[in-house]
């Protein structure tokens, strides 16, 4: 039998389709650059994890708002800007093939009972879970516009203790891009309470032994720079991932129970900054600073942000022409989807 040299026609020819495959796999494997900016707005920790998310939610609540229609005239819906743009949110998460959810992640609205049932018919319609809650009077915290009166109810979203999680979205959004990984976001992971007697008072009721609050810094103004600032000490609870509890519930009621305990000028905001203080017991975490832009502009969709706080379908001239346009498109797609969806109504 004779033997092969390293040097023989079938060694050498063996290394060459050896050496050529090892060359097709690595270009096969180079990042497309089409995809590249695609993978760069993705936040690292959506990667490698399961697709459907147990026992979570988005949710928004449709409160009592006045503002924008005009009580002498016959009622419109789509003068109700707070109800479109919770179609749009709702068509946004639940259906659109570019934004919506990639788990299945159910989209409930809160309402009251001056919500028009013809209205929450039509969100049911839609495909969304709502759910009437009980009004919490605001007590001495008494808003000084009359569109506010309903913002104290909104703590009845910590009695939702159906979901672990809750990422809250103010009906007043945009949303371009995927929100699912929000509930994987570090910021996210419960938290045990501190027992600093300090920061414990006897006019309010026992904390929970532990919690869940993540938003994001509350900054005022279009001129920030993206990504936006997050060192701040004021959270902005337009959006804000939580873990519904009874117990927290009860003690956002004590704390509301104490006249002047807080700044009533944002309402439920206020209070909850209050509960959540950095340097109390419950302090809130950053979020990822991608997920949401309160006072967005072109420049934070530019740079890959996800979601965005603003009233598009007013007529304030300082919103961002770009992000307004898309929103007036979503509506457009949503009503669109339904009317193909519904037989045309």
């Amino acid at each position: 039998m004779s033997k092969i040299s390293a040097s023989s026609p079938k060694v050498l020819g063996l290394f060459a389709l050896l050496f050529l495959a090892s060359c097709f796999l690595t270009l096969s494997l180079r990042p497309d650059p089409s995809t590249a900016y695609a993978r760069q707005r993705t936040h690292p920790s959506v990667h490698g994890r399961k697709k459907n998310l147990p026992n979570v939610a988005f949710v928004t609540f449709l409160g009592a708002f006045t503002g924008g229609i005009d009580p002498n005239k016959p009622e419109d819906d789509d003068d109700d800007g707070y109800y479109v743009s919770t179609r749009v949110l709702g068509y946004q998460l639940m259906h659109s093939p570019t934004v919506g959810t990639n788990a299945s992640i159910p989209f409930v609205v809160v309402v009251t009972d001056e919500t028009h049932p013809r209205k929450r018919a039509r969100l049911e319609k839609d495909g969304a879970i709502v759910i009437e809650v009980s009004r919490i009077s605001p007590g001495w915290a008494i808003p000084g516009d009359p569109r506010w009166k309903d913002m104290m109810t909104k703590l009845r979203l910590f009695e939702l203790v159906q979901y672990s999680k809750i990422c809250y979205i103010d009906s007043d959004h945009l949303v371009t891009d995927r929100l699912d990984g929000i509930f994987y976001d570090e910021a996210t992971i419960t938290q045990h309470t501190a027992q600093d007697t300090v920061n414990l008072h006897e006019d309010e009721a026992a904390m929970p032994r532990t919690y869940m609050m993540a938003a994001h810094t509350d900054y005022w103004g279009y001129d920030h720079p993206y990504p936006p600032p997050t060192d701040g000490n004021y959270m902005n609870f337009g959006f804000a991932v939580f873990s519904p509890s009874v117990q927290l519930f009860k003690y956002y009621l004590s704390v509301l129970a104490v006249p002047g305990r807080f700044d009533m000028g944002m309402q439920e905001q206020s209070l909850i900054n209050y509960a959540h203080r950095r340097e109390g017991n419950m302090p809130w975490k950053p979020l990822w600073h991608g997920w949401n832009v309160n006072w967005p502009t072109e420049k934070d969709w530019k740079g890959g942000a996800k979601s965005f706080h603003a009233k598009y379908w007013d007529t304030d001239p300082s919103h961002d022409k770009v992000l307004k346009g898309i929103w007036r498109e979503q509506r457009a797609e949503m009503e669109g989807f339904y009317r193909g969806r519904d037989g045309g109504k």
